[in-house]
C-alpha cells in the first residue's frame, strides 16, 4: 500500500512540473492541430473525448480517451503496465476482425490499413503506444479503446490523413466495427 501511494505521489509532482514547464501555445497549418511546447521539447495536439479536450503527445498513436484513462487511474507504474502479450492478442484481434468487416462491407482500403496496423501491433512494433496499466474497470474497456486508438491513428497515418482526426478511419466506427465489450 506503501508503495503504491509512494508511486502516486511521484507521479502527481512529474505531472505539477511538467504543467509548470508549459510556455508556448501554436497552431501549426500543417498538421492541422494545436500543438503545445514546452521547455522539454514536448508537443501536444488537442482531442477531445465527450467530457471535454485533453493534450495528446504529438508523437503517440493513442488519443484522449487514452490520456483520460491515465489520468482517471492514477495508481501503478511502469511495472504494472498492461502486459503486452494482452496488447498483441488485441491486435490479432483487431485484424481478424477487420478482414470480416471487409467482407461485410467496410471499404477496403480502410480496412487494409486497419490490418497493416494491427498486424504492427501484434509484431510488437507499437509497445510504446499503450501506457495503460492493469489497474481498470472490470471489463478492459480502457485498454480496447486504447488499441482502437492506436491501430486508428497507424491507419490514419498509412492512409496519409492527419492523427487524431478520425478521419478516414474512426477508432469506434471502424476498428472496434462490430465488437461487444
Amino acid at each position: 500500500m506503501f508503495r503504491c501511494l509512494r508511486n502516486v505521489q511521484r507521479f502527481n509532482c512529474n505531472l505539477q512540473a511538467l504543467q509548470r514547464n508549459i510556455d508556448n501555445t501554436k497552431y501549426s497549418p500543417v498538421a492541422g492541430v494545436i500543438l503545445i511546447s514546452s521547455r522539454m521539447s514536448s508537443e501536444y495536439r488537442i482531442e477531445a473525448d465527450t467530457f471535454g479536450e485533453l493534450k495528446v503527445p504529438v508523437d503517440k498513436y493513442y488519443g484522449a480517451q487514452t490520456v483520460r484513462s491515465t489520468t482517471n487511474f492514477k495508481i501503478g507504474g511502469p511495472s504494472e503496465r498492461m502486459p503486452i502479450q494482452v496488447i498483441k492478442a488485441f491486435g490479432i484481434l483487431k485484424r481478424a476482425a477487420a478482414e470480416v468487416n471487409k467482407d461485410y462491407g467496410l471499404d477496403p482500403k480502410l480496412a487494409d490499413a486497419i490490418v497493416q496496423a494491427a498486424d504492427e501491433v501484434a509484431a510488437g512494433k507499437l509497445d510504446d503506444h499503450f501506457p495503460l496499466v492493469v489497474w481498470q474497470t472490470g471489463s478492459g474497456t480502457q485498454s480496447n479503446m486504447n488499441v482502437n486508438e492506436v491501430i486508428s491513428n497507424r491507419a490514419i497515418e498509412i492512409l496519409g490523413g492527419k492523427l487524431g482526426s478520425k478521419d478516414p478511419v474512426h477508432p469506434n466506427d471502424h476498428v472496434n466495427k462490430s465488437q461487444v465489450g
